[in-house]
């Protein structure tokens, strides 16, 4: 009930001046809509899309397009990654490691 804000009288409003809350009006709402829409639209073709329709060659260089079942000496072949398990760590004796 403390916390409660009372609504001003006429005169006490008058006396407050012009009220400084302007709600946004219908065409201020669409174009935030229009605006935050785009972005969200061109930020999800940003993630999607993949950049670069074709793999151009760089020009006077010897490589060209992959053809069919080339993977080595051109452009947008395969970069073969081998996954090997480190090796194990060198075990430490007790003798050793009470010097």
């Amino acid at each position: 009930m403390f916390l409660r804000r009372r609504p001003l009288g006429e005169e006490a409003q008058a006396d407050a001046g012009p009220n400084p809350y302007r709600p946004t009006t219908r065409r201020q709402r669409l174009v935030i809509l229009a605006i935050t829409t785009a972005v969200v639209v061109a930020l999800w073709m940003l993630l999607i899309e993949r950049p670069g329709w074709k793999v151009q060659p760089i020009p006077g260089s010897p490589l060209a397009p992959c053809r069919a079942g080339q993977t080595t000496d051109c452009v947008g072949g395969q970069a073969n990654v081998l996954l090997i398990p480190a090796a194990p760590a060198p075990s430490v004796s007790g003798a050793s490691a009470a010097r």
